[in-house]
């Protein structure tokens, strides 16, 4: 799967499965904008890759900040030819308590940005004149219930959508569009999905292993290494796909 002379785009590529795809894709050759909220953590990413890496600051819930990004990005490369719409966040349990302001953000945050980020950089990808291949990170509470967090499920089942349409949409320009959907993954958010703080994340992870058919969490390089194959030239002929990897947990 070598990405030797593209180049790629790294939304929420600052911790997690965004560090690990990052890093991955630069290992076979990519060169890697990353973006991320945490400013110390998208320069540490990209000091980590070397080379042509970029570190780039943004809150991808508002659309002003990425199209500061992506002018920040057209001025360092002249196309783009792969994006990782990687950027999400827990979710508030139930329903009954849910603000106006908390339904808005979790839908700025988990869905918003990976449409006005794929618009804004869709000129980039045109350039390459090969095609390119955008992928989302949804999850397994898209595809299945959360019993939890509806608000979850709402968003990461809207990407499934989103990126079905742009799949259908881009494919006459040789656009790929597929969502990756992880199951519980060892990250620093996975405490955060029972409300907790990090300090609690071995129990979180104690508690989701026993519902994987496989018996663990994900370490976020196995998610990161099924959303570069996606990325690849190997997957020439996958698109509009959401991709579960998760242990089994939604075969059950």
């Amino acid at each position: 799967m070598s990405m030797q002379g593209k180049v790629a785009v790294v939304a929420a590529g600052g911790s997690g499965i965004g560090r690990m795809t990052a890093l991955g894709l630069a290992e076979r050759g990519a060169r890697v904008a990353v973006i991320d909220l945490d400013k110390a953590a998208a320069e540490a990413v990209a000091a980590e890759i070397g080379g042509q890496a970029s570190a780039h600051v943004a809150d991808c819930g508002v659309v002003s900040e990425l199209k500061r990004v992506v002018a920040e990005i057209s001025s360092l490369v002249d196309h783009v030819d792969i994006l990782f719409n990687n950027v999400g966040m827990p979710n508030p349990h139930g329903i009954m308590d849910i603000t106006e302001e908390q339904w808005q953000r979790s839908v700025d945050v988990n869905l918003k940005s990976g449409f006005f980020l794929t618009q804004l950089l869709l000129p980039l990808i045109r350039k390459s004149g090969r095609g390119g291949s955008i992928v989302f990170t949804s999850s397994a509470a898209g595809l299945v219930a959360s019993y939890t967090t509806p608000l979850y499920s709402l968003t990461k089942a809207g990407v499934i959508g989103l990126a079905k349409a742009l799949a259908v949409h881009l494919a006459p320009e040789g656009i790929r569009v597929n969502a990756v959907c992880p199951g519980p993954v060892r990250t620093p958010m996975l405490a955060g999905f029972m409300q907790k703080d990090t300090a609690f994340t071995d129990e979180v992870a104690d508690l989701y292993a026993s519902r994987v058919p496989l018996g663990r969490v994900a370490d976020a390089r196995e998610i990161a290494e099924a959303v570069i194959f996606l990325a690849s030239d190997a997957a020439s002929y996958i698109t509009g796909v959401p991709f579960p990897v998760d242990g089994g947990y939604v075969a059950q």
